[in-house]
């Protein structure tokens, strides 16, 4: 009896682990390959946490180690999607989570490199591991189906850029008050230049113009061709080839003009010295590329992101709190699915002083009342297909000063366009290859001192270089440069009636 009673048992479970492996359409072998993809994951994360090497560009999707989310990427948490939609965006997390790694595995030391290769299959490199094991787990997360979307769609939402604590702490909502008026100062001074002709702005150095090494420029039909085959993918996202973005900045690349007193106004190429601090190399005028997209009324639309590293904002004095080394500013072109401009806007790389310029046929609104306004100082109608733009930097604090149509090349030096993605992995001066931005994605060698006056608004480090996806762009209320919605709340179309 007792033989009997164990076999039934032995044959009960039998059944209730093969009904097991048949819901969920996974053999075992499946589950090995599963369980030694998520081993791999685990030992990955712990040599990266261990080496300092995490990328914070994208968000971790807790959970799911083999997926990164970003701010748009999430907006579609919430969104109903058919089953073809469902499956891209599990590809874009799983490809966001790909690239974020192969960055992280670049920057770490020799020894712990090769401590992963050792673990990998015979006859399979970093790569095709990470390549082999997403693909495999993004598989299992689609057999859940809904239920899994809906654990994916929680998971996969990007927190915002402000320590709430630091607000509590500091007595935000007195402070805030106090902040509209530095803030309204701040935004007339930054007017000023703009209600002026450029030949009219003040001088207080040389001007000097860097362009870009190719000035093609695309007829509007080439350029609408192109982005109208981009959008033919079941989320509706402009999906360009690398060949053809490169010729989409080329065409939109900007000149840039600056009042150059001495090296601190100019631009360069970034470089990490033997301990891996950030250096510029003006010898090497560079412009840093990327592109992104954002949500405008129901459409989502391409997001051509240009980025210029300076070494310093020059301090006047030890009492001067927003100067210090390096500084940058970043000019970004939305476009609609035509080809045509909607807006141009900008911030310095710590997420100060963010301008909106919208293009012809729109107009800048207001914004939320609990959120700081937005400076828009004019509306910018140059044909794009005709003109390239201008924009004029002041010297020291290297504010946007005015933005106009190029009317002629004089004192131009030209300016090599690179990726972005360069900056998070580079190589220092000793051989080993690092990310320029640290833990939160802040440049650590950029603070500034206004962090020690700025804190109860609770931005991390006010005022220093930070990482794409980290810019808070307000001190009252919350706004992010990379709000998937930040335009359809700032910007209205001329023939668009606003709710």
């Amino acid at each position: 009896m007792s033989v009997l009673r164990n076999g039934c048992l032995l044959f009960i479970f039998l059944i209730i682990a093969g009904c097991a492996v048949k819901n969920n359409g996974l053999n075992g072998s499946s589950y090995s390959e599963q369980a030694a993809c998520l081993q791999f994951y685990q030992d990955l994360d712990h040599v990266v946490f261990a080496s300092d090497a995490e990328d914070t560009g994208e968000f971790r999707v807790s959970g799911f180690p083999y997926l990164r989310s970003n701010r748009f990427l999430a907006s579609f948490g919430n969104s109903v999607l058919s089953e073809a939609a469902y499956a891209q965006w599990l590809e874009q997390l799983r490809h966001t989570d790909a690239q974020a790694r192969m960055l992280e595995f670049a920057n770490l030391p020799p020894g712990e490199a090769a401590k992963i290769k050792s673990r990998l299959p015979a006859d399979s490199s970093f790569q095709q591991r990470v390549q082999e094991c997403g693909r495999l787990l993004v598989e299992k997360t689609l057999s859940k189906g809904l239920q899994g979307q809906a654990e994916l769609s929680a998971a996969a939402a990007v927190p915002d850029d402000y320590q709430t604590w630091k607000r509590i702490a500091g007595a935000y909502p007195l402070l805030r008050f106090a902040a509209d008026i530095g803030i309204d100062d701040l935004h007339r001074e930054l007017n000023k230049p703009f209600q002026l002709p450029i030949e009219q702005i003040s001088v207080a150095g040389k001007l000097i113009r860097y362009q870009p090494n190719h000035l093609t420029m695309l007829t509007k039909q080439d350029i609408g061709r192109m982005l109208e085959a981009s959008y033919q993918n079941p989320l509706q996202i402009p999906l360009l080839k690398p060949d053809q973005l490169e010729r989409l900045f080329d065409h939109f690349a900007p000149v840039w003009e600056i009042d150059i007193r001495n090296r601190n106004d100019l631009i360069g190429a970034v470089t990490l010295d033997h301990s891996g601090k950030p250096l510029i190399d003006t010898g090497k005028p560079t412009v840093y590329v990327k592109h992104a997209y954002t949500r405008f009324h129901g459409e989502n639309l391409l997001q051509l992101i240009y980025q210029v590293w300076l070494p310093a904002r020059e301090k006047t004095g030890v009492f001067d709190l927003y100067g210090g080394e390096l500084d940058s500013v970043i000019w970004r072109v939305t476009l609609n699915r035509h080809g045509l401009p909607i807006a141009y806007d900008s911030i310095h790389a710590c997420g100060c002083y963010y301008l909106l310029f919208p293009a012809k046929g729109y107009r800048a609104l207001s914004g939320a009342e609990e959120a700081e306004p937005v400076l828009a100082p004019k509306q910018i109608t140059v044909d794009p297909y005709q003109k390239r733009l201008l924009i004029r930097l002041a010297a020291r604090t290297h504010y946007l000063q005015q933005v106009s149509e190029l009317k002629n090349a004089i004192n131009t030096k030209p300016y090599r366009v690179m990726a972005y993605d360069l900056l998070r992995t580079l190589e220092s001066a000793d051989g080993r290859h690092r990310n320029l931005f640290g833990p939160g994605g802040i440049i650590e060698a950029s603070q500034r001192s206004e962090r020690f006056l700025l804190w109860p608004f609770g931005v991390a480090s006010p005022g220093a270089m930070r990482q794409w996806g980290s810019h808070a762009i307000a001190f009252v209320g919350r706004r992010h440069f990379d709000d998937p919605y930040i335009l359809e709340k700032l910007l209205a179309q001329l023939n668009y009636k606003t709710p």
